[in-house]
């Protein structure tokens, strides 16, 4: 197997282990909790666009990123929230968060938000921007935006192997809650999901355990 000098030992182990072993953990945010205070990036920017009357606009930044305009539109008409960074006005990562639900596609199964919960889900960081640290600065502005508008706990999940993504949550002083594991039988459809920490249904109130 070639495997490319640059790709971390992460990234590695990720790809050997994906076709058999996913595991993420889900981390819960305290929105009540005092956060880290970021210095500000030169440059650097973040826009938030919620509902149809920043649907263009949404468009115009999120489509160029990789995304399609029906998905776009669909979250947005679903009350979904679109946090975009921008460095010297290039989108450069971008984060959503829902109000009621998201598709946990990585868990299999649909995340409800509970009372006084937002769900953040599909981060992502260009591939041009990288390595400087804007996944955690997307989030600053996200976090005061919830709070001010009365939300109290943030839900996500993570590759336990996506050690960066990893300590981004951490940094903000979140928790895991519990780690999903989902074992899988390659070539076939065949997999055993199971929870370490809590059970899944403790956590994801309103929806079934995930199934393959």
């Amino acid at each position: 197997m070639n495997i490319p000098r640059q790709l971390t030992f992460w990234t590695v182990l990720s790809r050997l282990t994906k076709p058999f072993l996913d595991a993420y953990y889900v981390f819960e945010g305290d929105l009540l909790q005092p956060r880290p205070c970021l210095p500000a990036k030169p440059g650097f920017c973040v826009r938030l666009y919620r509902g149809e009357v920043d649907l263009q606009a949404a468009l115009e930044v999120l489509v160029p990123a990789g995304l399609t305009a029906a998905d776009v539109a669909a979250r947005l008409q679903r009350g979904h929230l679109a946090a975009v960074g921008f460095l010297e006005d290039q989108t450069a990562v971008y984060t959503w968060v829902s109000f009621t639900e998201a598709s946990a596609k990585e868990l299999r199964t649909t995340v409800c938000a509970r009372a006084g919960e937002v769900i953040q889900y599909d981060t992502m960081v260009l591939r041009p921007f990288r390595r400087r640290g804007l996944q955690f600065a997307v989030n600053q502005p996200v976090l005061d935006y919830l709070q001010q508008q009365g939300y109290t706990r943030t839900l996500s999940w993570v590759n336990v192997l996506n050690r960066a993504s990893c300590k981004n949550q951490w940094k903000w002083g979140k928790k895991v809650l519990l780690t999903a594991v989902m074992l899988k039988i390659p070539g076939t459809q065949l997999c055993w999901t199971f929870s370490l920490g809590a059970p899944l249904e403790s956590l994801f109130e309103g929806t079934e355990a995930p199934r393959c």
